[in-house]
């Protein structure tokens, strides 16, 4: 789970997976472990990152109403939405890895 948090490589924990903002290593500095095995391999992670997303936008918005509270919840959202902008690289990338780490546990190399 460490791992995961750290955005570190699946099979050794060590290796960076990304090299800048959202710009992956096509595979682990460390291990040599290929991060994309195929095309259209990040599919899954839309589904992570949609959840990722649901649940701050939602965040945001129960907390701009925690804060402004006779505002309308049209307007949360919207603003909830706003202030997610900027978190969304970050989503982006722990979506991706937590595809992977899906991914390793379900199908570990050489098993």
């Amino acid at each position: 789970m460490v791992g995961l948090l750290k955005l570190r490589c699946p099979l050794c924990r060590r290796g960076r997976i990304f090299r800048g903002a959202i710009t992956m290593n096509p595979q682990c500095p460390e291990c040599r472990y290929v991060f994309q095995r195929e095309p259209g391999y990040f599919l899954g992670s839309l589904v992570i990152a949609y959840v990722l997303a649901l649940a701050g936008v939602t965040a945001f918005a129960f907390a701009l109403r925690a804060v402004f509270g006779s505002l309308d919840w049209e307007w949360a959202f919207f603003g909830g939405f706003a202030l997610y902008l900027p978190v969304l690289p970050a989503g982006f990338r722990y979506a991706r890895t937590a595809w992977m780490y899906f991914d390793h546990w379900l199908d570990p190399p050489g098993a």
